[in-house]
Protein backbone atom coordinates (compact mmCIF):
# COMPACT_ATOMS: atom_id res chain seq x y z
CA UNK A 1 0.00 0.00 0.00
CA UNK A 2 1.51 3.45 -1.04
CA UNK A 3 2.28 6.00 2.13
CA UNK A 4 -0.47 8.43 1.91
CA UNK A 5 -0.48 11.52 4.72
CA UNK A 6 -3.63 11.15 6.62
CA UNK A 7 -5.90 13.55 7.65
CA UNK A 8 -6.32 14.57 11.57
CA UNK A 9 -9.27 12.85 11.63
CA UNK A 10 -8.02 9.71 9.78
CA UNK A 11 -5.06 9.51 12.37
CA UNK A 12 -7.46 9.47 15.40
CA UNK A 13 -9.46 7.07 13.32
CA UNK A 14 -6.35 4.96 13.56
CA UNK A 15 -6.07 5.69 17.16
CA UNK A 16 -8.78 4.79 18.19
CA UNK A 17 -9.10 1.09 16.07
CA UNK A 18 -5.53 0.44 18.68
CA UNK A 19 -7.12 1.41 21.59
CA UNK A 20 -10.56 -0.64 20.86
CA UNK A 21 -8.27 -3.24 20.24
CA UNK A 22 -5.99 -3.16 23.01
CA UNK A 23 -9.26 -2.89 25.10
CA UNK A 24 -10.66 -6.14 23.39
CA UNK A 25 -7.70 -8.22 24.11
CA UNK A 26 -7.54 -6.79 28.18
CA UNK A 27 -4.73 -4.66 27.88
CA UNK A 28 -4.80 -1.49 29.91
CA UNK A 29 -2.73 1.03 30.85
CA UNK A 30 0.03 1.53 28.87
CA UNK A 31 0.54 -1.83 27.68
CA UNK A 32 2.04 -1.96 24.01
CA UNK A 33 -0.16 -4.09 21.02
CA UNK A 34 2.09 -6.88 19.95
CA UNK A 35 3.86 -5.76 16.03
CA UNK A 36 1.44 -8.44 14.06
CA UNK A 37 -1.77 -7.44 15.97
CA UNK A 38 -1.13 -3.76 15.53
CA UNK A 39 -0.43 -4.44 11.89
CA UNK A 40 -3.57 -6.22 10.70
CA UNK A 41 -5.37 -3.21 12.78
CA UNK A 42 -3.62 -0.66 10.97
CA UNK A 43 -4.24 -2.59 7.53
CA UNK A 44 -8.24 -2.64 8.10
CA UNK A 45 -8.66 0.96 9.07
CA UNK A 46 -6.06 1.80 6.28
CA UNK A 47 -7.60 -0.15 3.53
CA UNK A 48 -10.97 1.26 4.96
CA UNK A 49 -9.85 4.77 4.27
CA UNK A 50 -8.67 4.53 1.35
CA UNK A 51 -11.78 2.46 -0.09
CA UNK A 52 -14.02 5.95 1.47
CA UNK A 53 -11.47 7.84 -0.94
CA UNK A 54 -11.98 6.37 -3.59
CA UNK A 55 -15.49 6.71 -3.34
CA UNK A 56 -15.75 10.25 -2.40
CA UNK A 57 -13.54 10.94 -5.40
CA UNK A 58 -15.97 8.99 -7.66
CA UNK A 59 -18.78 10.96 -6.45
CA UNK A 60 -17.00 14.18 -7.02
CA UNK A 61 -16.33 12.82 -10.69
CA UNK A 62 -19.92 12.27 -11.38
CA UNK A 63 -20.89 15.59 -9.63
CA UNK A 64 -18.64 17.08 -11.30
CA UNK A 65 -19.80 15.58 -14.91
CA UNK A 66 -23.37 16.16 -14.11
CA UNK A 67 -22.59 19.85 -13.03
CA UNK A 68 -21.09 20.48 -16.75
CA UNK A 69 -23.56 18.39 -18.85
CA UNK A 70 -25.83 20.61 -20.65
CA UNK A 71 -29.72 19.31 -20.18
CA UNK A 72 -31.00 22.63 -22.16
CA UNK A 73 -31.93 21.44 -25.83
CA UNK A 74 -30.62 23.63 -28.67
CA UNK A 75 -32.48 26.75 -28.64
CA UNK A 76 -33.08 27.07 -32.85
CA UNK A 77 -33.91 30.06 -34.22
CA UNK A 78 -36.74 30.16 -36.47
CA UNK A 79 -36.02 32.88 -39.22
CA UNK A 80 -39.59 32.23 -40.91
CA UNK A 81 -41.46 34.53 -38.93
CA UNK A 82 -41.67 37.86 -39.11
CA UNK A 83 -43.07 40.27 -35.72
Amino acid sequence: MAHKKLTAAEEKRLADAFVAQALAMGLKGNKKLPKDIKAQVRTRVLSAIEDERRVTQAQEARRQEYETATHKPPVSINTHWYY
